[in-house]
């Protein structure tokens, strides 16, 4: 028998300083029982480590970046649950224009800048739907050239499906 990943949504309030002090609710994303954030922020802070000193070498005085390692806010639930296809077949346009053999043509967007603004900084996925299965792979952050060694992830679709309905 076949073994899968486990893929789960949760819907959680997570506030923002926004003037009317109203907060945003988020759907977080849970692969294996471990926060997509998580899994992420893991392999960033390699990455972020290696800019820091590549920059530092350059010059510059730098203690950290703009932008630390796994520092992402999850998308709302109209971009994750259903009728959103943006985790299934339709992903959600970033706005950005890309060649069409880019290799981030046609990724998801999982996970949206911590200002507000998806599209400031924002990881990306490549998301295939087979008949009895969805898979998660080729990771990336869309402003950087970072190799994700995560993944992929293999979903059983039904359940996959039902986590996308279920929430809405």
């Amino acid at each position: 028998m076949e073994t899968f990943d486990r893929f789960e949504i949760r819907i959680s309030q997570s506030f923002l300083p926004w003037t009317l002090g109203k907060g945003l609710c988020v759907a977080e994303i849970y692969i294996n029982n471990q926060s997509l954030i998580e899994l992420v922020r893991e392999f960033e802070e390699a990455f972020v480590q290696a800019e820091i000193n590549e920059r530092r070498a350059e010059g510059d005085d730098i203690d950290e970046l703009a932008f630390p390692a796994g520092d992402y806010l999850y998308l709302p639930p109209s971009m994750v649950l259903l009728p959103s296809r943006n985790l299934l077949d339709e992903p959600w346009n970033h706005g950005f224009s890309l060649e069409s053999n880019n290799l981030q043509t046609g990724k998801a967007i999982v996970l949206g800048c911590t200002c507000g603004v998806i599209q400031c900084w924002f990881m990306q996925v490549r998301i295939t739907l087979n008949k009895s299965t969805v898979e998660w792979a080729d990771f990336g952050q869309f402003h950087r050239d970072w190799q994700y060694n995560l993944g992929p992830f293999k979903f059983d679709r039904k359940q996959y499906v039902s986590e996308l309905y279920r929430q809405s």
